[in-house]
């Protein structure tokens, strides 16, 4: 288990639909992603489970829900309008700006000329996951890294998809 000492991890993953083995992303054959622990930078519940693998180890994580349950209510309509001039397509995924400056993702439902069903939940919501992760590198944070909150290397983001909760 890795000491209370902040650490950048680096890990590779699978991610799959526990019930169906959908494969979602596979991040093995590219580089390392990496996160500073305590920093919110993936699912927290992953981060909590990657804290017990040692460097070099592989194992399979199960996380129940980790994105949330699926919402009803995050199904909303919106006026066409809002959108501009995208050309629209059902189940296509466009990317907002949230409350807070966050960059969102939403699914298109569906569209007429006058409205636009938007899906503001994770795609991943509702589902239960498993993780095959393989820790591939851990070290302490630089006293730079904590007090910024990102990676002062070559990889300046923790580099994932749109799967592992980052950001």
């Amino acid at each position: 288990m890795i000491s209370e000492i902040i650490q950048v991890i680096g890990f590779k993953y699978i991610v799959r639909d526990a019930e169906t083995g959908e494969v979602y992303e596979n991040t093995y054959g590219h580089k390392p992603i990496e996160f500073i622990t305590g920093q919110n930078q993936i699912l927290p519940a992953l981060e909590k489970e990657i804290l017990n693998i040692p460097e070099g180890e592989e194992r399979k994580i199960y996380l129940e829900q980790p994105y949330g349950p699926y919402d009803e209510n995050a199904i909303k309509n919106v006026p066409r309008s809002q959108l501009g001039n995208i050309p629209l397509e059902k189940g296509m995924v466009l990317f907002a700006k949230g409350q807070h400056g966050e960059t969102i993702q939403v699914k298109v439902l569906d569209f007429d000329d006058q409205t636009v069903q938007i899906d503001h939940n994770h795609p991943m919501a509702g589902k239960n996951l498993i993780f095959k992760t393989k820790v591939v590198k851990i070290r302490p944070a630089t006293q730079e890294e904590i007090a910024h909150g990102h990676l002062h290397n070559d990889n300046h983001s923790c580099g994932c998809g749109s799967g592992c909760g980052c950001h």
